[in-house]
């Protein structure tokens, strides 16, 4: 039997042909070498994604590619990927963003040194393409933050959405990886993380380049409220023993993401009643538990919402 690699990378993909090539090359320029494999989870492309993967086999080592018949969305894919991961640290970025070359090395070597069960690096948007960006080394180790309150890190920092993470693969599995209830990953999966981790090291390196693009998941405002807001709702009533402090923090930013909604989204509820909600929880009150219940029936009313179908994964929410 082979040994098991330390590292596994997932990623998920959807309809990235143009790019691909490029982050198969910044995936193959890390250094020092990675003890690695490299998972790939196409989630029914229609473009060329496929036949640009293929490349990976040539250029890295142990890849495996999972070619999927039906449109699932990233949420269900990325679990599908760290189902079949075999390494003890888990690598997930997002499959249009090249990753630097020591990136991976010095977040391992943070994790290590801070005792962490997940690292978060940074992403740098450009206004480049990807045949023109040039990703630099770090070279040498960024200022770190690290908390033994991960939770509350991710409900008061910014950014944690941007897929950029090195996580222990036994966390993952322990926090369910991705709300599959929701089509979207990127909200989700930092809360069910931080919810269920010892230590979070906030990494202030630039860990992958955003090159520029034409479209993207999120620009898609109201699945993207729609998405969020049940990332921080469904938190609430999967974990009814979280702190009471998260609790209100969570509330109060489920109050705001409706009232944004409602702004911006033709949300069917009261604009009023959203900032009411909003203000009662940021002046330290708690928001009530009706106003929640409404505006979750509110957000599941919104036509024209893609939602995950049923996955067989295992890691769907209980």
């Amino acid at each position: 039997m082979p040994a098991l690699p330390e590292i596994s990378f997932v990623i998920p993909v959807y309809n990235k042909a143009d790019i691909l090539p490029h982050v198969i090359r910044a995936l193959a320029d890390q250094v020092p070498s990675l003890d690695a494999e490299y998972i790939f989870v196409d989630d029914a492309s229609s473009d060329m994604s496929l036949a640009a993967l293929e490349l990976a086999s040539t250029v890295l080592p142990a890849v495996t590619i999972l070619r999927n018949p039906a449109n699932a969305g990233p949420s269900i894919r990325l679990n599908q990927g760290a189902a079949l991961a075999r390494g003890q640290l888990l690598c997930l970025i997002d499959a249009d963003e090249l990753i630097v070359p020591d990136a991976v090395a010095l977040m391992r070597h943070a994790m290590q040194q801070h005792d962490a069960d997940m690292v978060h690096g940074k992403v740098i948007r450009s206004p480049l393409a990807a045949a023109e960006l040039a990703c630099p080394p770090l070279d040498q180790m960024p200022e770190c933050v690290v908390s033994d309150r991960p939770l509350q890190m991710i409900l008061r920092g910014r950014g944690f959405v941007r897929m950029a993470w090195l996580v222990d693969a036994a966390l993952f599995h322990t926090a369910g990886g991705c709300d599959e209830r929701l089509f979207i990953q990127d909200e989700s999966l930092p809360l069910r993380l931080a919810a269920n981790a010892r230590r979070m090291v906030d990494f202030h390196g630039g860990v992958t380049y955003a090159p520029r693009t034409e479209s993207h998941l999120s620009a898609d405002k109201r699945q993207q409220h729609h998405d969020r807001f049940f990332a921080y709702y469904n938190l609430l009533c999967d974990m009814p023993t979280l702190p009471p402090e998260d609790r209100r923090r969570i509330a109060t930013t489920c109050a705001s993401i409706t009232w944004r909604a409602a702004q911006r989204s033709g949300l069917p509820l009261a604009q009023l009643a959203a900032l009411g909600a909003y203000l009662r929880g940021k002046a330290g009150f708690i928001v009530p538990a009706d106003f929640l219940d409404r505006a979750a029936a509110a957000f599941r009313s919104l036509p024209g919402i893609r939602h995950a179908p049923v996955s067989p994964s295992g890691f769907a929410a209980s």
